[in-house]
């Protein structure tokens, strides 16, 4: 049943988010889409400490319900951290404003002012997510994930009736984000939102230390658009945008499986749900993939439009690009639910190698930089795959010393034993 409530949840807004994507394909010219995309990866990309923060508050909450603390208390130390998180990445979108409009060649600064309208009020509604996620309220999660992408479809769809631009697009987001975050705490209830206005602890270390992976992972997956923008002409940038969304369905369509065992993976000892994650997603994304190849040209034609109907031949490799990222973020959250982030690191080497591979040889055309980032994916996904095979063997063998993968380590799995049963 919580399978269940997740995937529906998450399908439901993922859908949302393409039908937003949708719209923008048709109601924008190639040379708006491809700024457009390009700002909303970089939304994503400034979300990263809100998932960072979804994770540690899940994590903290799961451990706290397995030891009888106070929920009450962790869920207002989740929205102080939240509010206090999102003001700074606010302030800090604001500060970079000037690359953002150089990087990406827009007319005025006004659409990266409004990107930081969306980053800032999306860290309290993440939030909110981790700690509905672990409380194992999967009703209430669901709800929240199909609130934002209905508000995110809702604000294109008034964009894109309205006739409006990139600005005008920008700041209905931004007026979603907003109304999403009111939505959340709204379900989180007054309870929480007292205490987290007193005075209190914060897991701001916690969460700097989460964005170690989980910034690599929004960064290597959300590098396409901005990338594309920066060193293709317009009109190709355009295109470019209209197949990621294959990479980003790819990537997002399997969420539901880590999302559902990731308070699992932070309580219970051994690599068994990391492993049956990994098969499920494989197995999604092995679907995916098949449908794209022969479906490619239909496929191209319902996101794009007919006149984008000559893209189909890069729509698998699109699609398998998200797969890749899919894979690794089931990685990256297998070490986080056991407090070790160094995983992260070897995404944020893939990250900076794409970006020096196509800036110095692979930017001539689409289908270059979409071979690169899917050549980083492979790899991420390779070593993950070998850590998760040593460390499945070790616990066969009785050997639960899985940090003992990286040289220096501790042992998560028994910093967890003794989080939820002290005294052992």
């Amino acid at each position: 049943m919580p399978a269940l409530l997740i995937s529906l949840g998450t399908m439901t807004a993922n859908l949302l988010g393409y039908g937003f994507f949708l719209v923008l394909n048709r109601t924008q010219s190639p040379e708006n889409l491809g700024a457009l995309v390009a700002l909303t990866n970089l939304a994503v990309i400034g979300a990263v400490p809100a998932l960072a923060l979804q994770l540690v508050v899940a994590r903290r909450v799961a451990r706290a319900r397995a030891t009888d603390r106070d929920q009450a208390s962790a869920g207002g130390t989740a929205l102080r951290t939240g509010t206090v998180v999102g003001f700074a990445m606010f302030l800090l979108t604001c500060g970079v404003t000037p690359v953002i409009v150089w990087a990406l060649h827009l007319d005025s600064a006004l659409p990266a002012l409004l990107l930081a309208l969306v980053v800032g009020p999306t860290c309290l509604t993440y939030a909110v997510l981790g700690d509905l996620q672990g409380t194992d309220r999967f009703l209430a999660l669901a709800a929240l994930y199909v609130t934002v992408g209905l508000s995110r479809l809702c604000a294109g769809l008034v964009a894109g009736l309205a006739g409006w631009g990139v600005t005008g697009v920008m700041g209905a987001l931004a007026l979603a984000a907003v109304a999403a975050a009111i939505v959340a705490l709204w379900i989180v209830g007054g309870g929480s939102v007292r205490e987290a206005m007193r005075r209190g602890e914060s897991w701001h270390g916690p969460v700097l230390h989460g964005m170690t992976a989980t910034s690599a992972l929004l960064v290597v997956s959300s590098l396409d658009a901005p990338l594309a923008r920066h060193f293709l002409d317009p009109v190709a940038a355009g295109e470019f945008a209209v197949l990621t969304i294959f990479s980003k369905a790819a990537l997002w369509a399997p969420a539901f499986v880590v999302t559902v065992v990731y308070s699992r993976m932070a309580t219970r000892r051994g690599p068994r749900h990391v492993g049956l994650a990994v098969t499920a997603t494989a197995l999604i994304v092995a679907f995916g993939v098949v449908l794209t190849i022969v479906l490619r040209e239909p496929l191209a034609i319902l996101v794009g439009g007919a006149s984008y109907a000559h893209l189909a031949p890069l729509v698998p490799l699109f699609t398998a690009i998200g797969g890749m990222w899919a894979l690794a973020q089931v990685f990256v959250y297998w070490r986080l639910a056991r407090a070790d982030h160094r995983f992260g690191l070897l995404l944020w080497i893939v990250a900076v190698a794409m970006i020096v591979i196509v800036a110095l040889a692979r930017h001539d055309s689409a289908a270059q930089l979409a071979w690169t980032l899917f050549g980083g994916g492979c790899l991420v996904v390779i070593v993950g795959a070998a850590l998760l095979a040593v460390a499945m063997r070790r616990h066969r063998a009785g050997d639960l010393l899985v940090s003992g993968l990286m040289p220096g380590s501790t042992d998560p799995d028994a910093d967890i034993e003794r989080d939820v049963h002290p005294g052992r």
